[in-house]
């Protein structure tokens, strides 16, 4: 009847596709509260797939996801800069999904509150500067 493989790769989705979902569905269901719940599904999503970023490294991870390349571009005592370089973007796509997944990553990295936000900085290709705060004296409750 059906062929059931045990393991199967995920089909790739096509681009068109993803930024149909990305760019035109995600903001049409979730309005204004779009960047507020992207950031906080980002988050989860953090927690949900660490083992798979911890393995593979968080700059995998995003390639993998197609969210785009992220190069950490400085660190400090406690904030990064990261730049994530995209090319499914529209004009005003929120990143705010990306943004949550690394704030939370790095909490679960440095065991302290950790809190992100972004900046687009150029266009075509799409370059965002995410900005990673971590409060050193506010240990994350477990």
């Amino acid at each position: 009847m059906f062929n059931k493989k045990k393991h199967e790769e995920p089909a790739d989705v096509p681009a068109f596709s993803y930024k149909l979902l990305r760019n035109d569905v995600l903001p049409e269901l979730l309005g204004e509260d779009e960047s507020v719940i992207l950031y906080y599904i980002g988050r989860t999503l953090a927690r949900k797939h660490a083992d798979n970023w911890r393995e593979n490294g968080v700059p995998i991870f995003f390639q993998e996801a197609g969210w785009g390349l992220l190069d950490e571009l400085k660190t400090k005592a406690n904030r990064k800069t990261y730049v994530l370089s995209v090319d499914f973007a529209a004009s005003d796509t929120s990143f705010a999904l990306e943004t949550g997944f690394l704030a939370q990553v790095t909490e679960n990295e440095t065991g302290h509150v950790t809190e992100a936000t972004y900046e687009v900085k150029e266009t075509n290709p799409q370059l965002v500067h995410i900005y990673v705060k971590t409060d050193r004296k506010d240990p994350r409750e477990s």
